[in-house]
């Protein structure tokens, strides 16, 4: 009965493992699943949130309201004295008597309002945080696409390393039969100890690169979790094959500028800060008002006696002296735009390039492939000779060795030009999608 519960209990977990695991079949199915889960686009999100919001604030900060209200109650427990000419109570002239002044309880309220009608700098923080905005969208678009960029470079890694995982498993069976092939004809005293030798090393060697590969495939799972920030707990599993025949069929690459775009936006908001730190030495407008209530009496009373009530409006003026700090900030600011115009035109240069260079990189894969399909096609005709020509007793192991792993490294060659080609393709999919 306990060997029962334990086997069901394995069953149960197995399955809840599978439905665990989540697959895909193809780059854009692990994009979109790397959109949702992707920690770096979720903060892409929230600073350009971050930034519509301060455009809120510089938008209210131009006439920047300032009203308040104030009450207080003070108890004098002691009232002040002062020195007062004697003569005024019918004293000595050139004498003073001291005199307590002051009413013992005082009850105030004041409200105060502060509007700006002009203020340069304002308007002016306005404007760049406008352009913030902007920078914003250019940015988490090129985070994006740099980001789907390095997924499919680790995506098609994987599909790599599985095709080369499979194709070595099938390898292994091949070096399996040649091992035989050559106990066999030892066993027979045909061939010397050393061929047997040769060929257990061979198998061997076969059999740890498979552990190797292995390695590195989950090496590039934990890679493309990192890139997607997918948790740990979670598995996922690449199950793209690399098809025999993948259509050649060049793709037209579209110019893409959004780094030259995002580069010219910080440009244009270096060139806006230069006015800003102008702008801080205008002087400010202001329309101010005022009105105050004051009552003052004898008794511990909050509303008995007489109100005094006073109030004003007016206008105020206001300048900003330069000073050390203002001078340093305008000084930075020239050189900040002076550096963006640099930016700009090294961003420039770079993006006429990336169009040529993703076309050069898929043709150059698909030169490889084309290549490597030959080469494998001809390895593979050689080891088959030498194998036969071993079984006869006509040539070495040594050599049959050779074109055994020669024919396996042009299988690699193979799978690896052949996803050369969808990565190319990938790539130029992504710049002609996010620009």
């Amino acid at each position: 009965m306990k060997k029962i519960f334990l086997i069901i209990i394995l069953i149960v977990s197995q399955l809840t493992a599978l439905m665990a695991q989540r697959s895909f079949e193809n780059l854009d199915a692990i994009l979109a699943y790397a959109n949702s889960k992707s920690i770096a686009i979720q903060s892409n999100d929230i600073r350009l949130l971050q930034a519509k919001k301060a455009k809120l604030a510089a938008k209210l900060a131009i006439a920047d309201p300032m009203a308040n209200i104030n009450g207080n109650f003070t108890n004098n427990t002691r009232l002040p004295v002062n020195l007062f000419p004697a003569e005024i109570f019918g004293g000595q002239k050139g004498e003073f008597r001291e005199v307590q002044t002051g009413v013992q309880y005082n009850t105030a309220s004041s409200q105060n309002l502060d509007i700006k009608l002009l203020n340069m700098e304002a308007w002016q923080n306005y404007k760049l945080a406008d352009i913030n905005i902007q920078i914003s969208e250019a940015d988490n678009s090129l985070n994006t696409k740099n980001l789907q960029e390095n997924i499919a470079s680790a995506y098609y890694n994987i599909v790599q390393l599985n095709a080369q995982l499979e194709s070595t498993k099938q390898n292994l069976l091949v070096a399996d039969t040649l091992m035989q092939v050559a106990q066999n004809k030892y066993n027979q005293g045909i061939v010397k100890q050393q061929d047997v030798n040769d060929s257990r090393v061979n198998q061997l060697t076969i059999k740890e690169n498979i552990k190797q590969i292995e390695y590195l495939i989950k090496q590039n799972y934990i890679s493309l979790k990192i890139l997607a920030d997918i948790p740990e707990s979670e598995n996922i599993e690449i199950i793209e094959k690399v098809v025999t025949n993948i259509p050649l069929v060049k793709p037209l690459v579209q110019f893409n500028d959004l780094l030259v775009r995002s580069n010219m936006l910080k440009e244009k908001y270096a060139l806006e800060n230069i006015e800003k730190t102008k702008k801080t030495m205008t002087p400010t407008l202001s329309f101010v008002a005022s009105n105050s209530f004051n009552q003052f009496n004898n008794d511990f009373s909050f509303f008995q006696g007489n109100w005094i009530t006073s109030n004003y409006v007016g206008l105020k003026l206001n300048f900003t002296l330069p000073n050390a700090n203002m001078i340093s900030n305008k000084t930075k600011a020239y050189f900040d735009y002076e550096l963006a115009k640099k930016n700009t035109q090294q961003a420039q240069i770079k993006v006429d390039l990336n169009s040529k260079q993703l076309s050069n990189d898929y043709e150059k894969a698909i030169s490889q492939q084309q290549s490597n399909a030959e080469i494998l096609e001809i390895q593979r005709d050689t080891y088959e000779k030498n194998k036969n020509l071993y079984a006869e007793g006509l040539i070495g192991i040594d050599r049959t060795l050779n074109s055994f792993n020669a024919m396996l490294n042009a299988n690699y060659n193979l799978i690896t030009s052949k996803v050369s080609i969808l990565l190319a393709q990938s790539k130029i999919d992504i710049n002609n999608k996010i620009k």
